[in-house]
C-alpha cells in the first residue's frame, strides 16, 4: 500500500513568484516566466497579500498607459489584473486589501 499522496510524488512543484507550477515528471520542471496564464500554475491563500498587491500595481500601470494613450499596454494591464481577481475570486479569497482588513462596510 502506497500512502504518500499522488500529488506530492507524481509532479514537479517549481516554486514561484505567486504559487507553484505543477508539471509531470516526464514534462520536466517548469521553466516559463508567464505563470499568470499558464494552466499548470497553482497558488493558495498564503499568496493572496501579495497577488492583491500586483494589481494594484497593474492597474496603475493601466492607467498611466490610458493617460499616455497607449491602448494595448492599457488592455495588457488590464487582462493582468482581471486574471489576478479570479485567481482571488477562486480563492475565496477579497480583491482587495481593505476587505480584507474588514475595512469595507454596507
Amino acid at each position: 500500500m502506497i500512502s504518500a499522496s499522488p500529488f506530492k510524488t507524481n509532479f514537479f512543484k517549481t516554486e514561484l513568484e505567486l504559487g507553484r507550477c505543477l508539471r509531470l515528471p516526464a514534462e520536466g520542471p517548469c521553466e516559463c516566466d508567464l505563470y499568470l496564464t499558464c494552466a499548470k500554475f497553482v497558488t493558495t491563500p498564503e499568496y493572496a497579500p501579495r497577488l492583491r498587491a500586483l494589481r494594484e500595481v497593474e492597474e496603475a500601470l493601466a492607467h498611466d498607459a490610458a493617460e499616455r494613450g497607449w491602448d494595448r499596454e492599457v488592455e495588457r494591464h488590464r487582462c493582468i489584473s482581471e486574471r489576478i481577481e479570479r485567481l482571488l475570486v477562486d480563492l475565496s479569497q477579497p480583491i482587495n486589501a481593505e476587505a480584507e482588513e474588514g475595512g469595507s462596510s454596507a
